[in-house]
């Protein structure tokens, strides 16, 4: 099973970059992480039945209700065959992998192999960013061709936040010396510093910040002060040379005529940046990522339904597969409204369906907070996974969080992951409390004896 896991990583890292960025493959092989969806769903229901199967109810039933938020959508608006097979490429092919560690029990070293694999990968996109920002592109290029292996710029930050935060928690767990932790995340900050991401501002203190307070929170080892120094130190440092590097390399672009990225953000810049007044516009071709949030709720609040339920799941989304694109209605209206995450479910499945994709967040950062207690390879991932679902979070309102497979695929699975072994640990802790008291408890026969003697 470890093998299948690396063909997946392998695929969703390099073969989207092959077809789409260096067109060096043809784009139906770029498919095969959909196929490995399909072997998942397998996998899943043939090993559901299995003693090692431990399925987490709570997440079934939301998923359940995600699902028919799903039916209700697109049954009330007929929505074409083509928009439908869009809709579930983006929601449900991830599904599988979220469940495939409750049927398949990973061990400690196996997961350690599969980190090790992701960091190479993570590693690789600090030389390709430079080759890229001077060779490829240009040293005037714009940030968003900085991408390294991913579709585009805007996800590697991304990406780069949710390693961060993974390393944090094998630092602060003093399985990392600081030599090696300072190296690993500069080679991290490189790709995050040239993509030229506002965004950054936000994610990149979440990655050192969060698991810095779930570690304090789940009452482990709270006497490493050193390490927590040292991430505090490391965070400032790396604050200050993104700073410097987005302003110096402002001066080439579409940036200089502000005065810096400090500037942008005191001076009242960000606020315009964020909502540009596109809900009063007459025509919408620019919009902030607070008019992505407002638009889908102003214009679909004369019909509550689609409101609640949406307009259906892959109706305003594109596809580069034209055959699906064939038959579904003309969403160039949307291009300018659909930016986000948030905005993609407010438009396609409603506030319910956002609504249930933010308690899904909760769930997860609960329980990656309760399995970071102990300092087994599973528990220190839950650790930097608190910092991971952080960042998604807030990524959710300003990019298209699932829509590359380097960053999906390794979130759902290592959601899944966490959460799998989360439910693990607290049937364990129950079972080992049941022992503990039926071996304190004495048999009623030991008491007579007692009072006749």
């Amino acid at each position: 099973m470890n093998k299948f896991i690396y063909l997946l990583f392998g695929s969703v890292f390099f073969l989207d970059y092959l077809a789409i960025k260096l067109d060096i493959i043809h784009r139906s092989i770029a498919l095969l992480p959909d196929i490995l969806s399909m072997v998942a769903v397998l996998v899943v229901l043939i090993l559901a039945g299995s003693k090692d199967s431990v399925i987490p109810q709570k997440y079934v039933v939301l998923f359940l209700c995600l699902i028919a938020v799903m039916i209700i959508g697109v049954a009330t608006n007929s929505t074409t065959a083509g928009s439908l097979i869009v809709g579930i490429r983006n929601y449900l092919k991830f599904l599988p992998f979220f469940f495939l560690p409750a049927v398949f029990m990973f061990t400690e070293k196996q997961l350690n192999s599969q980190l090790k694999l992701l960091l190479a990968f993570v590693l690789l996109q600090g030389p390709l960013a430079l080759y890229q920002k001077f060779i490829q592109f240009g040293v005037r290029s714009s940030g968003d061709f900085i991408s390294g292996t991913l579709t585009s710029g805007g996800q590697i930050p991304i990406l780069l936040a949710g390693a961060i935060a993974i390393l944090t928690a094998f630092y602060l767990r003093q399985r990392m010396t600081t030599a090696r932790y300072a190296t690993f995340l500069a080679f991290m900050a490189v790709p995050v510093m040239l993509s030229e991401s506002k965004a950054s501002i936000g994610y990149i203190p979440l990655a050192f910040i969060v698991p810095i307070f779930t570690n304090y929170r789940s009452a482990r080892n709270r006497k490493n002060g050193k390490q927590t120094l040292g991430v505090l130190i490391l965070l400032v440092v790396v604050g200050f040379a993104f700073v410097s590097t987005y302003d110096y390399f402002a001066q080439f672009g579409r940036e200089s005529r502000r005065d810096g990225l400090v500037d942008f953000f005191t001076s009242g810049g960000a606020a315009g940046y964020l909502n540009r007044g596109a809900v009063d516009a007459y025509q919408i071709n620019k919009t902030g990522y607070v008019d992505l949030i407002v638009l889908p709720l102003v214009e679909l609040s004369d019909e509550p339904f689609k409101l609640f339920f949406g307009l259906g799941i892959g109706s305003v989304s594109s596809s580069a597969l034209e055959s699906l694109a064939a038959d579904k209605v003309d969403t160039s209206d949307y291009s300018a409204r659909v930016g986000s995450s948030v905005s993609q479910f407010l438009w396609e499945i409603g506030v319910f369906g956002l609504l249930i994709y933010l308690i899904f967040f909760y769930m997860l950062y609960s329980d990656a907070k309760r399995l970071s207690r102990g300092d087994s390879v599973f528990n220190r991932l839950a650790l930097g996974w608190s910092g991971v679902i952080a960042v998604a979070t807030l990524a959710l309102f300003f990019r298209d969080m699932f829509r590359d497979g380097a960053l999906a695929y390794t979130f759902w699975f290592y959601s899944g992951m966490v959460a799998t072994n989360a439910l693990r640990m607290k049937k364990a802790e129950r079972k080992t409390m049941i022992s503990s008291i039926r071996a304190n408890m004495v048999p009623e026969d030991t008491k007579t004896k007692n009072i006749s003697a």
